[in-house]
Protein backbone atom coordinates (compact mmCIF):
# COMPACT_ATOMS: atom_id res chain seq x y z
CA UNK A 1 0.00 0.00 0.00
CA UNK A 2 2.19 2.66 0.78
CA UNK A 3 4.31 1.63 -2.34
CA UNK A 4 1.14 2.59 -4.56
CA UNK A 5 0.68 5.85 -2.31
CA UNK A 6 4.27 6.76 -3.67
CA UNK A 7 3.01 6.17 -6.95
CA UNK A 8 0.33 8.21 -6.26
CA UNK A 9 1.76 11.06 -5.15
CA UNK A 10 4.68 11.56 -7.92
CA UNK A 11 1.80 10.62 -10.35
CA UNK A 12 -0.60 13.78 -9.16
CA UNK A 13 2.29 16.34 -8.59
CA UNK A 14 3.13 15.68 -12.69
CA UNK A 15 -0.60 15.54 -14.03
CA UNK A 16 -0.25 19.01 -15.84
CA UNK A 17 3.40 18.62 -16.44
CA UNK A 18 2.88 17.03 -20.71
CA UNK A 19 6.09 18.07 -22.38
CA UNK A 20 9.96 18.36 -21.73
CA UNK A 21 11.42 21.48 -20.42
CA UNK A 22 15.30 20.63 -19.34
CA UNK A 23 16.52 21.06 -22.59
CA UNK A 24 18.39 19.56 -24.05
CA UNK A 25 18.73 16.68 -22.26
CA UNK A 26 15.46 15.52 -21.63
CA UNK A 27 14.84 15.61 -25.36
CA UNK A 28 18.46 13.79 -25.96
CA UNK A 29 17.15 10.95 -24.24
CA UNK A 30 13.22 10.71 -25.76
CA UNK A 31 15.36 10.48 -28.87
CA UNK A 32 17.90 8.02 -28.36
CA UNK A 33 14.94 5.69 -26.62
CA UNK A 34 13.15 6.42 -30.22
CA UNK A 35 16.09 5.24 -31.89
CA UNK A 36 16.13 2.39 -29.89
CA UNK A 37 12.73 1.53 -30.47
CA UNK A 38 13.57 1.35 -34.35
CA UNK A 39 12.33 5.24 -34.84
CA UNK A 40 14.28 8.05 -36.13
CA UNK A 41 17.19 9.87 -34.52
CA UNK A 42 18.40 13.47 -34.44
CA UNK A 43 20.81 15.87 -33.08
CA UNK A 44 21.51 16.05 -29.30
CA UNK A 45 23.69 18.00 -26.76
CA UNK A 46 25.47 15.20 -25.51
CA UNK A 47 29.00 14.12 -26.06
CA UNK A 48 30.99 10.68 -26.35
CA UNK A 49 31.71 10.60 -22.47
CA UNK A 50 28.71 11.14 -21.14
CA UNK A 51 26.53 9.51 -23.54
CA UNK A 52 24.50 6.51 -21.79
CA UNK A 53 22.09 4.57 -23.30
CA UNK A 54 20.28 2.91 -20.28
CA UNK A 55 17.71 4.84 -19.36
CA UNK A 56 16.39 4.85 -23.29
CA UNK A 57 16.43 1.40 -22.99
CA UNK A 58 14.05 1.41 -20.04
CA UNK A 59 11.48 3.60 -21.46
CA UNK A 60 12.04 2.89 -25.44
CA UNK A 61 8.58 0.21 -25.12
CA UNK A 62 6.92 3.19 -25.22
CA UNK A 63 7.18 3.47 -28.69
CA UNK A 64 5.90 0.06 -29.31
CA UNK A 65 2.51 1.31 -28.55
CA UNK A 66 2.47 5.60 -29.53
CA UNK A 67 4.03 7.64 -31.51
CA UNK A 68 2.83 10.80 -30.19
CA UNK A 69 4.91 13.07 -28.84
CA UNK A 70 2.84 13.90 -25.57
CA UNK A 71 1.29 10.71 -25.36
CA UNK A 72 5.22 9.58 -25.25
CA UNK A 73 6.19 12.11 -22.54
CA UNK A 74 3.30 11.40 -20.16
CA UNK A 75 3.64 7.49 -20.76
CA UNK A 76 7.46 8.08 -19.74
CA UNK A 77 6.26 10.01 -16.58
CA UNK A 78 3.82 7.24 -15.33
CA UNK A 79 7.11 4.67 -15.66
CA UNK A 80 9.06 7.49 -14.03
CA UNK A 81 6.72 7.05 -10.92
CA UNK A 82 6.59 3.17 -11.19
CA UNK A 83 10.03 2.89 -11.13
CA UNK A 84 11.03 5.80 -8.58
CA UNK A 85 8.89 4.92 -6.09
CA UNK A 86 10.35 1.20 -5.51
CA UNK A 87 12.88 3.70 -3.42
CA UNK A 88 10.28 3.09 -0.82
CA UNK A 89 10.81 -0.60 -0.27
CA UNK A 90 14.54 -0.73 -0.91
CA UNK A 91 15.15 1.75 1.54
CA UNK A 92 13.26 -0.20 4.24
CA UNK A 93 15.17 -3.31 3.33
CA UNK A 94 18.35 -1.38 3.71
CA UNK A 95 16.87 0.28 6.94
CA UNK A 96 16.12 -3.00 8.70
CA UNK A 97 19.03 -4.86 7.08
CA UNK A 98 22.34 -2.26 7.19
CA UNK A 99 20.97 0.33 9.72
CA UNK A 100 19.11 -2.23 11.86
CA UNK A 101 16.47 0.04 12.38
CA UNK A 102 13.23 -1.46 14.50
CA UNK A 103 10.03 -2.31 11.83
CA UNK A 104 7.72 0.38 12.68
CA UNK A 105 10.74 3.10 12.34
CA UNK A 106 12.27 2.03 9.39
CA UNK A 107 8.61 1.97 7.50
CA UNK A 108 8.52 5.39 8.71
CA UNK A 109 11.87 6.96 7.91
CA UNK A 110 11.78 5.25 4.57
CA UNK A 111 8.35 6.25 3.64
CA UNK A 112 9.58 9.99 4.24
CA UNK A 113 13.55 9.71 2.67
CA UNK A 114 11.51 8.51 -0.65
CA UNK A 115 9.44 11.07 -0.86
CA UNK A 116 12.26 13.38 -0.17
CA UNK A 117 12.62 16.00 -3.24
CA UNK A 118 16.04 14.41 -4.05
CA UNK A 119 14.35 11.45 -5.00
CA UNK A 120 10.50 12.46 -6.44
CA UNK A 121 11.32 16.08 -8.47
CA UNK A 122 13.28 14.25 -11.19
CA UNK A 123 10.46 11.75 -11.87
CA UNK A 124 8.81 14.72 -12.93
CA UNK A 125 11.33 15.10 -16.00
CA UNK A 126 12.74 12.31 -18.67
CA UNK A 127 16.10 12.40 -16.90
CA UNK A 128 18.25 9.38 -15.92
CA UNK A 129 17.92 10.99 -12.24
CA UNK A 130 14.67 9.53 -12.03
CA UNK A 131 15.79 5.98 -11.71
CA UNK A 132 19.33 6.51 -10.30
CA UNK A 133 18.04 6.48 -6.94
CA UNK A 134 16.42 3.41 -7.02
CA UNK A 135 19.43 1.83 -8.94
CA UNK A 136 21.91 2.62 -6.23
CA UNK A 137 20.09 1.26 -2.95
CA UNK A 138 19.14 -1.88 -5.20
CA UNK A 139 22.81 -2.24 -5.48
CA UNK A 140 23.67 -1.43 -1.86
CA UNK A 141 20.55 -3.90 -0.85
CA UNK A 142 21.66 -6.47 -3.03
CA UNK A 143 25.07 -5.90 -1.83
CA UNK A 144 24.44 -6.50 1.61
CA UNK A 145 22.88 -9.38 1.09
CA UNK A 146 25.98 -11.08 -0.28
CA UNK A 147 27.73 -10.10 2.71
CA UNK A 148 25.45 -11.22 5.52
CA UNK A 149 22.89 -13.91 3.65
CA UNK A 150 21.80 -16.47 5.66
CA UNK A 151 22.07 -19.46 2.41
CA UNK A 152 24.70 -19.92 -0.12
CA UNK A 153 21.98 -19.53 -2.71
CA UNK A 154 21.15 -15.49 -1.20
CA UNK A 155 24.66 -14.91 -0.94
CA UNK A 156 25.37 -15.67 -4.70
CA UNK A 157 21.92 -14.12 -6.02
CA UNK A 158 22.85 -11.08 -3.96
CA UNK A 159 26.52 -11.14 -5.55
CA UNK A 160 25.43 -11.76 -8.97
CA UNK A 161 22.32 -9.07 -8.37
CA UNK A 162 24.37 -6.08 -7.35
CA UNK A 163 27.55 -6.84 -9.86
CA UNK A 164 24.19 -6.35 -12.43
CA UNK A 165 22.92 -3.25 -10.76
CA UNK A 166 26.31 -2.04 -10.78
CA UNK A 167 27.04 -2.45 -14.43
CA UNK A 168 23.18 -1.07 -14.96
CA UNK A 169 24.06 2.05 -13.51
CA UNK A 170 27.30 2.21 -15.55
CA UNK A 171 24.70 2.40 -18.69
CA UNK A 172 22.75 4.60 -17.34
CA UNK A 173 24.92 7.33 -16.39
CA UNK A 174 28.44 8.48 -16.14
CA UNK A 175 27.92 8.77 -12.19
CA UNK A 176 27.86 4.75 -12.84
CA UNK A 177 31.78 4.53 -13.35
CA UNK A 178 32.19 5.87 -9.45
CA UNK A 179 29.44 3.04 -8.76
CA UNK A 180 31.35 0.48 -10.47
CA UNK A 181 34.68 1.77 -8.74
CA UNK A 182 33.37 1.03 -5.77
CA UNK A 183 32.19 -1.93 -6.33
CA UNK A 184 35.58 -3.73 -7.48
CA UNK A 185 36.83 -1.76 -3.89
CA UNK A 186 34.05 -3.51 -2.40
CA UNK A 187 35.44 -7.06 -4.23
CA UNK A 188 38.63 -6.37 -2.98
CA UNK A 189 37.76 -5.33 0.51
CA UNK A 190 35.81 -8.93 1.38
CA UNK A 191 38.35 -10.78 -0.24
CA UNK A 192 40.89 -9.68 1.78
CA UNK A 193 38.66 -9.82 4.91
CA UNK A 194 37.79 -13.21 3.95
CA UNK A 195 34.49 -12.44 3.60
CA UNK A 196 33.32 -13.97 0.16
CA UNK A 197 34.45 -17.16 -1.31
CA UNK A 198 35.94 -17.15 -4.83
CA UNK A 199 32.75 -18.18 -6.09
CA UNK A 200 30.55 -15.86 -4.97
CA UNK A 201 32.59 -13.12 -5.48
CA UNK A 202 33.35 -14.58 -9.39
CA UNK A 203 29.43 -13.37 -9.75
CA UNK A 204 29.65 -10.25 -7.98
CA UNK A 205 32.71 -9.58 -11.18
CA UNK A 206 30.23 -11.51 -13.84
CA UNK A 207 26.88 -9.51 -12.87
CA UNK A 208 28.83 -6.49 -13.86
CA UNK A 209 30.86 -7.13 -16.38
CA UNK A 210 28.13 -8.99 -18.43
CA UNK A 211 25.75 -5.86 -18.20
CA UNK A 212 28.30 -3.26 -19.05
CA UNK A 213 28.68 -4.74 -22.48
CA UNK A 214 25.06 -3.19 -23.07
CA UNK A 215 26.91 0.34 -23.08
CA UNK A 216 29.13 -0.01 -26.47
CA UNK A 217 26.15 -2.33 -28.26
CA UNK A 218 23.59 0.08 -27.31
CA UNK A 219 25.91 2.99 -28.31
CA UNK A 220 26.30 0.99 -31.58
CA UNK A 221 22.96 0.24 -32.33
CA UNK A 222 22.55 3.83 -32.69
CA UNK A 223 25.38 5.68 -33.83
CA UNK A 224 24.80 6.35 -37.02
CA UNK A 225 21.08 8.04 -35.69
CA UNK A 226 22.05 10.56 -33.16
CA UNK A 227 24.58 13.14 -33.78
CA UNK A 228 25.84 13.79 -30.18
CA UNK A 229 27.23 17.70 -31.15
CA UNK A 230 28.41 18.33 -27.01
CA UNK A 231 31.39 18.95 -25.79
CA UNK A 232 33.63 16.57 -23.61
CA UNK A 233 34.31 17.48 -19.79
CA UNK A 234 37.83 15.69 -20.16
CA UNK A 235 39.86 18.79 -20.53
CA UNK A 236 37.98 20.28 -17.58
CA UNK A 237 38.81 16.87 -15.73
CA UNK A 238 42.04 17.17 -16.27
CA UNK A 239 42.41 20.33 -15.09
CA UNK A 240 41.08 19.91 -12.15
CA UNK A 241 43.88 17.43 -11.17
CA UNK A 242 46.94 18.34 -12.60
CA UNK A 243 46.06 22.27 -11.47
CA UNK A 244 46.04 24.32 -8.15
CA UNK A 245 43.28 26.90 -9.62
CA UNK A 246 41.58 23.80 -10.90
CA UNK A 247 41.77 21.67 -7.79
CA UNK A 248 40.27 24.42 -5.54
CA UNK A 249 37.61 24.64 -7.54
CA UNK A 250 36.96 20.74 -7.56
CA UNK A 251 37.38 20.84 -3.84
CA UNK A 252 35.14 24.00 -3.52
CA UNK A 253 32.60 22.59 -5.35
CA UNK A 254 32.28 19.26 -3.51
CA UNK A 255 32.42 21.43 -0.38
CA UNK A 256 29.17 23.04 -2.02
CA UNK A 257 27.82 19.46 -2.43
CA UNK A 258 28.57 18.70 0.91
CA UNK A 259 26.70 21.35 2.13
CA UNK A 260 23.64 21.02 -0.20
CA UNK A 261 23.48 17.35 1.60
CA UNK A 262 23.78 19.21 5.16
CA UNK A 263 20.59 21.22 3.92
CA UNK A 264 18.67 18.88 2.03
CA UNK A 265 18.37 16.25 4.92
CA UNK A 266 17.76 18.71 7.61
CA UNK A 267 21.27 18.21 9.02
CA UNK A 268 20.70 14.62 9.74
CA UNK A 269 22.29 13.34 6.36
CA UNK A 270 25.39 15.36 7.77
CA UNK A 271 25.30 13.31 11.28
CA UNK A 272 25.11 10.03 9.02
CA UNK A 273 28.54 11.50 7.14
CA UNK A 274 30.35 12.48 10.61
CA UNK A 275 29.26 9.13 12.11
CA UNK A 276 30.13 7.00 9.03
CA UNK A 277 33.80 9.03 9.09
CA UNK A 278 34.29 8.81 12.72
CA UNK A 279 33.57 4.77 12.87
CA UNK A 280 36.41 4.67 10.35
CA UNK A 281 39.06 6.22 12.70
CA UNK A 282 38.70 4.13 15.58
CA UNK A 283 40.76 1.51 14.50
CA UNK A 284 40.19 -1.22 17.86
CA UNK A 285 36.43 -0.95 17.06
CA UNK A 286 36.77 -1.29 13.42
CA UNK A 287 38.99 -3.78 13.83
CA UNK A 288 36.32 -5.54 16.28
CA UNK A 289 33.19 -4.77 14.13
CA UNK A 290 34.73 -6.31 11.15
CA UNK A 291 35.98 -9.27 12.34
CA UNK A 292 32.89 -10.14 14.68
CA UNK A 293 29.94 -12.09 12.74
CA UNK A 294 29.00 -11.59 8.98
CA UNK A 295 26.54 -9.04 10.04
CA UNK A 296 27.65 -6.79 11.78
CA UNK A 297 30.77 -6.39 9.35
CA UNK A 298 28.21 -6.43 6.30
CA UNK A 299 26.56 -3.69 8.09
CA UNK A 300 29.85 -1.82 7.93
CA UNK A 301 31.17 -2.20 4.75
CA UNK A 302 27.73 -1.11 3.38
CA UNK A 303 27.70 2.24 5.12
CA UNK A 304 31.26 3.05 4.16
CA UNK A 305 30.72 1.79 0.31
CA UNK A 306 27.91 4.21 0.50
CA UNK A 307 30.55 7.14 1.97
CA UNK A 308 33.05 6.04 -0.61
CA UNK A 309 30.66 6.64 -3.40
CA UNK A 310 29.30 9.99 -2.14
CA UNK A 311 32.29 11.41 -1.92
CA UNK A 312 33.96 9.90 -5.34
CA UNK A 313 30.57 11.22 -7.18
CA UNK A 314 31.19 14.69 -5.56
CA UNK A 315 34.98 14.85 -6.58
CA UNK A 316 34.56 13.46 -9.85
CA UNK A 317 31.36 15.74 -10.61
CA UNK A 318 33.05 19.04 -9.70
CA UNK A 319 36.39 18.04 -11.75
CA UNK A 320 33.89 17.87 -14.82
CA UNK A 321 31.02 20.70 -14.12
CA UNK A 322 32.44 23.68 -16.77
CA UNK A 323 33.18 26.81 -15.31
CA UNK A 324 32.69 28.38 -18.51
CA UNK A 325 29.27 28.22 -17.82
CA UNK A 326 28.45 30.90 -15.34
CA UNK A 327 26.19 29.00 -13.00
CA UNK A 328 26.04 30.24 -9.65
CA UNK A 329 23.84 26.38 -9.19
CA UNK A 330 27.60 24.59 -9.54
CA UNK A 331 29.00 26.09 -6.31
CA UNK A 332 26.38 24.03 -4.02
CA UNK A 333 25.69 21.61 -6.98
CA UNK A 334 23.67 18.88 -4.97
CA UNK A 335 22.11 16.70 -8.53
CA UNK A 336 24.66 13.97 -8.69
CA UNK A 337 24.87 12.95 -4.96
CA UNK A 338 21.18 13.60 -4.91
CA UNK A 339 20.40 10.04 -5.03
CA UNK A 340 22.58 9.44 -2.57
CA UNK A 341 20.57 11.67 0.27
CA UNK A 342 17.77 9.52 1.68
CA UNK A 343 20.68 7.17 2.22
CA UNK A 344 22.27 9.38 4.29
CA UNK A 345 18.83 10.83 6.04
CA UNK A 346 18.46 7.06 7.56
CA UNK A 347 22.00 6.96 8.19
CA UNK A 348 21.95 9.73 10.75
CA UNK A 349 18.74 8.72 12.51
CA UNK A 350 20.39 5.64 13.15
CA UNK A 351 23.32 7.34 14.13
CA UNK A 352 21.15 9.22 16.71
CA UNK A 353 18.94 6.43 17.79
CA UNK A 354 21.87 4.03 18.31
CA UNK A 355 23.92 6.39 20.25
CA UNK A 356 24.32 5.28 24.37
CA UNK A 357 24.23 8.52 25.69
CA UNK A 358 23.17 12.00 25.90
CA UNK A 359 26.36 13.31 25.18
CA UNK A 360 27.45 11.15 22.39
CA UNK A 361 23.82 12.87 20.66
CA UNK A 362 25.01 16.37 21.65
CA UNK A 363 29.07 15.36 19.63
CA UNK A 364 27.37 14.21 16.61
CA UNK A 365 24.46 16.78 16.35
CA UNK A 366 27.35 19.70 17.19
CA UNK A 367 29.49 18.34 14.46
CA UNK A 368 26.76 17.93 12.12
CA UNK A 369 26.05 21.56 12.96
CA UNK A 370 29.88 23.18 12.46
CA UNK A 371 29.94 20.86 9.07
CA UNK A 372 26.60 23.13 7.93
CA UNK A 373 28.43 26.34 9.03
CA UNK A 374 32.02 25.37 7.37
CA UNK A 375 30.58 24.31 4.28
CA UNK A 376 27.66 26.78 4.02
CA UNK A 377 30.87 29.44 4.78
CA UNK A 378 32.35 28.67 1.60
CA UNK A 379 29.99 28.32 -0.73
CA UNK A 380 29.09 31.47 0.29
CA UNK A 381 32.36 33.20 0.19
CA UNK A 382 32.86 31.71 -3.44
CA UNK A 383 29.53 32.94 -4.36
CA UNK A 384 30.09 36.64 -3.21
CA UNK A 385 33.49 36.40 -4.95
CA UNK A 386 32.54 35.20 -7.98
CA UNK A 387 29.57 37.75 -8.74
CA UNK A 388 26.47 37.48 -10.72
CA UNK A 389 25.56 34.09 -12.23
CA UNK A 390 22.71 32.05 -13.96
CA UNK A 391 20.60 30.58 -11.09
CA UNK A 392 18.38 27.51 -12.03
CA UNK A 393 15.50 26.81 -9.26
CA UNK A 394 15.48 23.39 -11.37
CA UNK A 395 19.06 22.20 -9.78
CA UNK A 396 18.33 23.40 -6.08
CA UNK A 397 14.88 22.65 -5.18
CA UNK A 398 15.75 21.91 -1.33
CA UNK A 399 17.76 25.04 -1.06
CA UNK A 400 14.98 27.49 -2.90
CA UNK A 401 12.21 25.94 -0.80
CA UNK A 402 14.26 26.84 2.48
CA UNK A 403 15.44 30.46 1.68
CA UNK A 404 12.45 31.10 -0.24
CA UNK A 405 13.99 31.83 -3.26
CA UNK A 406 13.36 30.43 -6.87
CA UNK A 407 15.67 33.01 -9.07
CA UNK A 408 18.84 33.64 -6.96
CA UNK A 409 20.75 31.38 -4.74
CA UNK A 410 20.75 31.72 -1.43
CA UNK A 411 23.01 30.19 1.41
CA UNK A 412 22.21 32.05 4.45
CA UNK A 413 18.78 31.40 5.17
CA UNK A 414 18.98 27.62 4.25
CA UNK A 415 21.95 27.19 6.89
CA UNK A 416 20.26 29.22 9.45
CA UNK A 417 16.69 27.25 9.30
CA UNK A 418 18.63 23.55 8.90
CA UNK A 419 20.43 24.56 11.89
CA UNK A 420 17.22 25.08 13.98
CA UNK A 421 15.49 21.95 12.56
CA UNK A 422 18.81 20.15 13.23
CA UNK A 423 18.32 21.46 16.89
CA UNK A 424 14.66 20.22 17.28
CA UNK A 425 15.48 17.12 16.13
CA UNK A 426 18.09 16.74 18.38
CA UNK A 427 15.68 17.74 20.91
CA UNK A 428 12.81 15.34 20.26
CA UNK A 429 14.43 12.21 18.94
CA UNK A 430 15.57 10.60 22.64
CA UNK A 431 12.29 11.36 24.43
CA UNK A 432 10.69 8.39 25.14
CA UNK A 433 7.89 6.98 23.02
CA UNK A 434 6.67 9.13 20.49
CA UNK A 435 10.27 11.09 20.42
CA UNK A 436 10.97 8.88 16.80
CA UNK A 437 7.86 9.51 15.46
CA UNK A 438 7.34 13.59 15.63
CA UNK A 439 10.60 13.76 14.24
CA UNK A 440 9.86 11.50 11.34
CA UNK A 441 6.17 13.28 10.75
CA UNK A 442 8.05 16.32 10.89
CA UNK A 443 10.19 15.47 8.35
CA UNK A 444 7.30 14.25 6.37
CA UNK A 445 5.49 17.41 6.35
CA UNK A 446 8.24 19.30 5.14
CA UNK A 447 9.39 17.14 2.35
CA UNK A 448 5.67 16.80 1.44
CA UNK A 449 5.51 20.66 1.39
CA UNK A 450 8.81 20.74 -0.11
CA UNK A 451 7.73 18.54 -2.99
CA UNK A 452 4.44 20.95 -3.80
CA UNK A 453 6.09 24.25 -3.90
CA UNK A 454 8.64 22.71 -6.08
CA UNK A 455 6.27 21.68 -8.21
CA UNK A 456 4.14 24.79 -8.07
CA UNK A 457 7.17 27.07 -8.38
CA UNK A 458 10.02 25.12 -10.48
CA UNK A 459 8.58 22.75 -12.36
CA UNK A 460 5.21 24.26 -13.75
CA UNK A 461 7.04 27.51 -14.67
CA UNK A 462 9.48 25.70 -16.68
CA UNK A 463 6.72 24.04 -18.99
CA UNK A 464 4.13 26.72 -19.35
CA UNK A 465 6.43 28.06 -22.08
CA UNK A 466 7.21 25.10 -24.22
CA UNK A 467 3.41 25.25 -25.99
CA UNK A 468 1.34 28.65 -25.30
CA UNK A 469 -2.34 28.73 -26.35
CA UNK A 470 -2.45 29.00 -29.95
CA UNK A 471 1.12 27.16 -30.30
CA UNK A 472 0.13 24.65 -33.42
CA UNK A 473 1.47 21.38 -32.82
CA UNK A 474 3.56 20.47 -36.00
CA UNK A 475 1.44 16.74 -37.01
CA UNK A 476 -2.03 17.65 -35.86
CA UNK A 477 -2.35 21.39 -36.93
CA UNK A 478 0.75 21.62 -39.18
CA UNK A 479 -0.28 18.83 -41.44
CA UNK A 480 3.10 17.44 -41.62
CA UNK A 481 2.81 14.02 -41.98
CA UNK A 482 4.92 10.77 -42.43
CA UNK A 483 6.53 10.80 -45.89
CA UNK A 484 7.42 14.44 -45.61
CA UNK A 485 11.10 15.62 -45.66
CA UNK A 486 11.28 18.53 -42.91
CA UNK A 487 13.83 20.94 -43.12
CA UNK A 488 14.56 23.28 -39.94
CA UNK A 489 16.16 26.59 -39.98
CA UNK A 490 18.61 26.51 -37.48
CA UNK A 491 18.43 30.12 -36.03
CA UNK A 492 15.49 30.87 -34.35
CA UNK A 493 13.71 33.04 -32.19
CA UNK A 494 13.28 30.98 -29.43
CA UNK A 495 16.63 28.28 -29.12
CA UNK A 496 15.05 25.64 -27.90
CA UNK A 497 12.10 24.66 -30.46
CA UNK A 498 14.82 22.64 -32.42
CA UNK A 499 14.32 20.24 -30.06
CA UNK A 500 10.31 20.60 -29.52
CA UNK A 501 9.66 19.76 -33.28
CA UNK A 502 12.55 16.98 -33.14
CA UNK A 503 10.58 15.05 -30.92
CA UNK A 504 7.25 16.05 -32.70
CA UNK A 505 8.11 14.90 -36.74
CA UNK A 506 9.36 10.72 -35.10
CA UNK A 507 9.47 9.30 -38.52
CA UNK A 508 12.14 11.35 -40.00
CA UNK A 509 15.56 13.48 -38.27
CA UNK A 510 15.06 17.34 -39.09
CA UNK A 511 17.44 18.51 -41.81
CA UNK A 512 18.94 21.12 -39.76
CA UNK A 513 20.21 23.99 -42.15
CA UNK A 514 21.84 27.58 -41.05
CA UNK A 515 19.52 29.90 -42.90
CA UNK A 516 21.68 32.85 -42.17
CA UNK A 517 24.40 31.94 -44.19
CA UNK A 518 22.14 29.97 -47.29
CA UNK A 519 18.88 30.93 -47.39
CA UNK A 520 18.59 27.91 -50.13
CA UNK A 521 16.73 25.23 -47.87
CA UNK A 522 17.68 21.85 -48.69
CA UNK A 523 17.10 20.50 -51.86
CA UNK A 524 15.09 17.15 -50.71
CA UNK A 525 12.87 19.19 -48.16
CA UNK A 526 9.42 19.33 -49.10
CA UNK A 527 8.47 20.77 -45.72
CA UNK A 528 10.27 24.05 -43.94
CA UNK A 529 9.91 25.10 -40.11
CA UNK A 530 11.72 28.57 -40.31
CA UNK A 531 11.70 32.19 -38.27
CA UNK A 532 8.47 34.34 -38.95
CA UNK A 533 6.59 37.54 -38.38
CA UNK A 534 9.74 38.56 -35.97
CA UNK A 535 9.81 41.87 -33.87
CA UNK A 536 11.67 44.83 -34.87
CA UNK A 537 14.48 44.46 -32.60
CA UNK A 538 15.22 41.03 -33.68
CA UNK A 539 18.72 40.23 -34.81
CA UNK A 540 17.87 37.66 -36.66
CA UNK A 541 15.62 37.64 -40.18
CA UNK A 542 12.66 36.25 -41.24
CA UNK A 543 12.56 33.30 -44.21
CA UNK A 544 10.38 33.88 -46.89
CA UNK A 545 9.53 30.77 -48.19
CA UNK A 546 7.68 32.26 -51.25
CA UNK A 547 11.54 33.19 -53.01
CA UNK A 548 12.26 29.23 -53.03
CA UNK A 549 8.85 27.77 -54.06
CA UNK A 550 6.80 27.32 -50.98
CA UNK A 551 3.75 28.32 -49.43
CA UNK A 552 2.81 29.48 -45.85
CA UNK A 553 1.14 26.75 -44.07
CA UNK A 554 0.63 27.21 -40.33
CA UNK A 555 2.19 30.68 -38.01
CA UNK A 556 3.13 30.37 -34.35
CA UNK A 557 2.88 33.98 -33.22
CA UNK A 558 4.21 33.02 -29.57
CA UNK A 559 7.38 31.71 -30.77
CA UNK A 560 7.80 33.53 -34.12
CA UNK A 561 8.22 30.78 -36.69
CA UNK A 562 6.26 28.97 -39.48
CA UNK A 563 5.73 25.87 -41.39
CA UNK A 564 5.63 26.40 -45.63
CA UNK A 565 5.14 23.52 -47.76
CA UNK A 566 6.45 23.36 -51.02
CA UNK A 567 3.98 23.92 -54.05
Amino acid sequence: MGYLVQVGWRIWLSRHLNVPAAHADEDGYLVAARVLAGGAGGQTTDNETFRRMGYPMLISPVYWFTQDAFTVYRSVLIINAVLNALVFPLLYLYARRTLVLSPRTALGAAFVAAAMPAVVFYSQFALTDAVLGTMVIAWLVLAHTWLAGTTAHARVLGALGSGAVAGLLFVTHIRGTMVVLVHVLLIITVLVLRRSGWATTLAAVAGAGVVMTLDPILKAVSADTIDAAGNSPTSTTIDAITTLSGLGRMLGTADGQLWYLSIGTFGVGAIGVIAAVLSLTRLRALRTELTADAASAARRIIVTATLFTTLLIALSSSAALPPGDNRINYFAYPRYIHMLFPLWLLIGLAALLSAKTRRQVLVLGGSAAAMTLLTGAVVSIRTRAHGWGMFLGFDAPEMSFLGWRFHQIGVTRPTIITLVLLAGIIVLIRRPRWGSTLVIAGMGLMVVANMAVATQKISLPMVVNQYRPGTPLIVREGHVHEGDRVAFAKEQFTWYLQYNHMREIYWTPLLIWDQTEDPTPPSDANVVIAPYDLPADADLEAWDGTRYGFRLMVTDSNQRWAIWRKN
